[in-house]
């Protein structure tokens, strides 16, 4: 059995933000890792992280510190065999010190020789392993592949005939790409894409009358985890939308533009022809596994990141970073696929969140006054976010009949 590393822990628990966590831990068995994923976030998770956390943290910290605590408290749990996988990021962003201060809390709490190992965007996030290369481009399959599965999801439920069909069909191809990646990934992600692909064609749908598509966007964690964004993607659903969520690839996608934007600024070529060399073979991986799927969509693909930055450009300066240039630059490069509104997802008194909400009437003016909807998250439940969304859902019915039609009619 490989290890994480040469004599620590033998076994790697993943914090579940989305089934992304399934796939990747299923590619880490595949080269003989350990791996589990810890279960879906609670109100016992957020209880956890509340009291122990500093009260500055956003709602993300609070949940992953509260799913790691949780286990740690478990009876019998060897804390010394287990490695906690924490990724994070440089720059302004508190994501980059959310490991630090797990440390800190966990050796306040009686466990000072847990492990945590945190991967980082500088390194477009390097893994371990006894061949990480290996494993980091599989984890990418799984990305992708979970990724395409949710949209597949997000494009049939809300036009499904037999309800809890769509979702019956997610679970089964998540199922069946964990068994793809514990093959060894690769080829047994393209036939399990197919599989996925035929399961999802025999679903009955009726789609004779086209929702208000919404994109909901924003900082990763809120925008991928059910109980930090408290079902948002259903609540649109239950209010007569459909929803075009960002995704996990996109982000990785960023973190190699802005590495080859950073190298070339500071003529760090070294950097620059890594990530280049990534991202060639991303692209290459993400047309393999889309091409089995691809008839499912009625929606374009998204741009590259480089052509979205491109929209942003006129209107703030890409070079600042963090999630807030690829929250606006996505956005504003996807407006023209049919867009009926826009909720911008952020935990509370995030600061690229607060950005993209502070810049919104200027994106707005560049989208048709489109109807956009700022939902920040703390963890005290629903307050009014229901009574918000039934009045965003009504503007982007309207929106639908008066701009979006038309422009597809001319189309």
């Amino acid at each position: 059995m490989a290890t994480a590393s040469v004599s620590g822990p033998t076994k790697v628990l993943i914090p579940r933000m989305s089934d992304h966590a399934l796939v990747v831990a299923g590619v880490m068995r595949g080269t003989g890792i350990d791996a589990r994923v810890l279960p879906t976030p609670d109100d016992e998770s957020m209880a956890i992280g509340r009291s122990l956390c500093r009260g500055r943290e956003c709602l993300p910290c609070f949940l992953c510190t509260g799913d790691i605590l949780k286990k740690c408290r478990e009876p019998d749990f060897d804390v010394e065999d287990h490695l906690f996988f924490m990724p994070r990021g440089p720059g302004p962003c508190r994501f980059g010190q959310y490991s630090v201060l797990q440390k800190q809390i966990l050796a306040e709490e009686g466990f000072p020789n847990a492990n945590l190992f945190s991967p980082t965007t500088e390194d477009s996030y390097a893994l371990f392993g006894d061949d990480p290369l290996t494993l980091r481009k599989r984890a990418w399959q799984a990305i992708v592949t979970t990724d395409l599965i949710t949209k597949a999801t997000n494009e049939h439920r809300p036009y499904e005939m037999v309800p809890g069909s769509a979702d019956d069909t997610h679970r089964m191809c998540i199922d069946r790409l964990v068994e793809a990646a514990e093959q060894g990934a690769g080829p047994h992600f393209v036939e399990a894409m197919a599989w996925c692909a035929r399961r999802f064609e025999s679903l009955d749908v009726e789609r004779s009358k086209p929702r208000p598509l919404i994109l909901v966007i924003g900082e990763i964690y809120l925008m991928l985890n059910e109980t930090a964004n408290l079902r948002i993607v259903r609540a649109v659903e239950a209010t007569g939308g459909e929803v075009l969520q960002g995704t996990f690839m996109d982000w990785l996608h960023f973190v190699d533009w802005r590495r080859i934007d950073l190298g070339l600024r500071f003529r760090d070529y070294a950097d620059v022809i890594k990530a280049t060399l990534s991202d060639h073979y991303q692209r290459r991986w993400q047309k393999k596994l889309l091409r089995p799927i691809r008839s499912l969509f009625r929606h374009p693909p998204d741009s590259s990141v480089p052509d979205a930055v491109r929209h942003l450009v006129p209107y703030y300066e890409p070079v600042l970073g963090t999630e807030a240039v690829l929250t606006m630059a996505r956005t504003l490069a996807t407006y023209h696929h049919g867009l009926a509104g826009v909720i911008n997802v952020l935990p509370f008194s995030c600061m690229p969140g607060t950005i993209v909400a502070a810049m919104a009437p200027k994106l707005r003016q560049q989208m048709d006054g489109i109807p956009w909807l700022d939902l920040s998250f703390d963890g005290q439940g629903e307050t009014n976010v229901n009574t918000r969304l039934e009045a965003f859902m009504h503007q982007a019915l309207q929106f639908q009949r008066r701009v979006v039609e038309p422009a597809l009619q001319r189309a």
